[in-house]
């Protein structure tokens, strides 16, 4: 089983976005996929209308081929997952309080807004995740993924300099191959 967590330095930097995206892509590829949904599941019941006391694990869209599961509890165990091949993980601003999620997650992906300054604090999420995380990197990949569509150079900018900060290979390919 693999599972991503996703986080970001501040709310709306489309998170749950990128999950959803992610577990329908990962299920087209013929992985059996879970959205765990960290937090306030809100977003995520717009998305799929589900009703307000829906519990447990959901198929909120059969012909999506996903599953997803609202929690609230800090010290889940993916273990209880073990069905899936691949486990997308959104998590809510208290993210740091699902240390075991975060020391059990495959891979952590940081959500960043290109339109604000939002990027220069993912330093000190990393530097946060890393005391939480056994292995390093604390984060595995920054996806950069809200730009304003009027400033190009900006958008660059931030992009170079996360390259710059981060290497070219932990920053995820905005229009993929």
């Amino acid at each position: 089983m693999k599972s991503l967590l996703l986080l970001s330095p501040h709310p709306r930097q489309g998170k749950t976005t990128i999950g959803v995206n992610l577990a329908v892509g990962l299920t087209r590829l013929g992985y059996k996929t879970l959205l765990l949904e960290c937090g306030d599941p809100s977003l995520l019941r717009l998305w799929f209308d589900l009703p307000q006391d829906s519990q447990g694990v959901q198929h909120p869209r059969p012909e999506m081929g996903i599953d997803l599961l609202l929690i609230s509890d800090y010290s889940y165990e993916l273990d209880r997952l073990a069905s899936y091949d691949c486990i997308v993980i959104d998590t809510s601003e208290d993210y740091i309080q699902y240390k075991q999620l975060i020391d059990q997650a495959t891979l952590i992906a940081a959500c960043t807004d290109l339109r604000a300054d939002d990027a220069h604090d993912i330093p000190a999420l990393e530097q946060e995740i890393s005391r939480v995380r056994s292995r390093q990197p604390a984060i595995d990949i920054i996806i950069p993924n809200i730009i304003n569509t009027k400033e190009w150079s900006h958008n660059s900018q931030v992009l170079f300099n996360l390259m710059d900060s981060w290497g070219e290979d932990r920053i995820a390919d905005m229009i993929p191959k």
